[in-house]
């Protein structure tokens, strides 16, 4: 008799439906990307959807990538699906036989249509929030239009999301003060070792580094002001400005009007491996006045034994509690950017524990999204784990 083989169960299938993926860079864009990339190195089968009028399907790493036609963008982040893509995306989706869905950050086109689309095929959409506050850096038309999003198509989707995690404690009590969903924290990570086995060239300057956009309210001016002031005291070293975006002109007019000639290096847009080499062994200002979630810019500084100061965002108060080299201050007193900046180019910087940094590495938070997809596909589970708005 023939013995009846058992067919082997397919992998999961996860698709993250979003605005943007590399080659866009932004915080939310590396995260997906890293995530995804992670996920499918652990066996499951990753599809990416996300707008791009570049076009066409490739296989990135394992990862396979669908990019949509859109309209132009709107200030450099945010763009529309054309009329028709929630239709084209439920049969997408049904075609390829995801299990679930994966999407980022309340107010994105691509969010509502991802949760639609899951709520459509009967399989969860699990919904992670980037942002700590209701958009902030843009004029009144903008901020007031996307308060409208918020409470309308943002409160949707967390109520409508099987799972809502949150990229840091202050995410998750904005998610709670939007829409009375409890979130439950899933921290964002870096690959640790590109910075912390990172061997730096010798340097004849400390340096001092700025990295994040150069847009409104991250706080590069601030950045210039602070290295302004030690120059005037004698203090040398190099400030090294990282990042690209609208405000690229502008400091580089501000760079010359300081005078500050060759120890002011603008280096734009870099791949981490460049960055890793301009944050070993430096000092990070993260002067940000903006809604952030859980800068990865903060754990790749400690993991390349920089100090940071920084203003108190989320990840630089959670990141202090567990002894990293951090100084807070409030983004007004520049007396006291002064003297933390100070300080930390005059004395040592103490590097943070190996195994609490293990902790923030992809590996580890791979594991631990891959567990909250189990339990969202686990039969009978799903109603609860459900969003409670109790």
């Amino acid at each position: 008799m023939k013995q009846h083989q058992t067919k082997a169960p397919k992998p999961r299938h996860i698709a993250f439906v979003v605005n943007n993926y590399p080659p866009k860079t932004g915080g939310v864009e590396l995260h997906v990307s890293s995530l995804a990339n992670t996920l499918a190195q652990e066996g499951l089968r990753v599809t990416v959807i996300a707008l791009d009028n570049a076009g066409g399907e490739t296989l990135e790493g394992g990862v396979r990538v669908i990019r949509l036609s859109c309209t132009r963008l709107i200030g450099n982040v945010l763009a529309f699906p054309f009329p028709g893509a929630g239709k084209r995306l439920r049969q997408r989706l049904r075609d390829l036989e995801v299990d679930a869905v994966s999407v980022h950050t309340r107010f994105f086109p691509m969010t509502y249509l991802g949760v639609r689309a899951a709520k459509n095929l009967g399989i969860p959409a699990i919904l992670t929030e980037h942002g700590s506050d209701h958009v902030r850096g843009v004029n009144w038309a903008v901020g007031a239009a996307s308060k409208v999003v918020d409470f309308t198509l943002g409160k949707y989707v967390l109520k409508s999301s099987a799972r809502v995690l949150a990229i840091s404690e202050a995410a998750e009590s904005f998610v709670w003060k939007l829409a009375h969903v409890r979130a439950e924290v899933f921290r964002n990570a870096i690959n640790v070792s590109t910075f912390s086995e990172f061997s730096p060239p010798m340097v004849d300057r400390p340096k001092v580094v700025f990295l994040g956009r150069l847009v409104p309210g991250k706080g590069w001016e601030l950045a210039l002001e602070v290295a302004k002031e030690l120059y005037l005291e004698g203090l040398d070293f190099d400030l090294h400005f990282i990042g690209d975006g609208p405000d690229h002109g502008t400091l580089v007019k501000a760079c010359e009007e300081a005078r500050l000639g060759d120890r002011v290096k603008i280096h734009g847009r870099l791949n981490l491996d460049e960055i890793a080499v301009h944050l070993h062994g430096s000092i990070l200002l993260n002067p940000t006045v903006l809604a952030e979630g859980f800068q990865t810019t903060l754990l790749e500084a400690i993991a390349s034994r920089a100090a940071v100061v920084s203003t108190p965002v989320a990840a630089a108060r959670y990141l202090q509690k567990l002894g990293a080299p951090i100084a807070i201050v409030g983004y007004a007193d520049l007396r006291g950017w002064v003297q933390k900046t100070r300080d930390y180019l005059r004395g040592e910087t103490p590097p943070m524990g190996a195994e609490t940094l293990q902790e923030f590495d992809w590996s580890v938070r791979g594991r631990e999204y891959r567990a909250i997809l189990d339990q969202c596909l686990t039969p009978g589970n799903k109603a609860s784990l459900q969003s409670s708005e109790h």
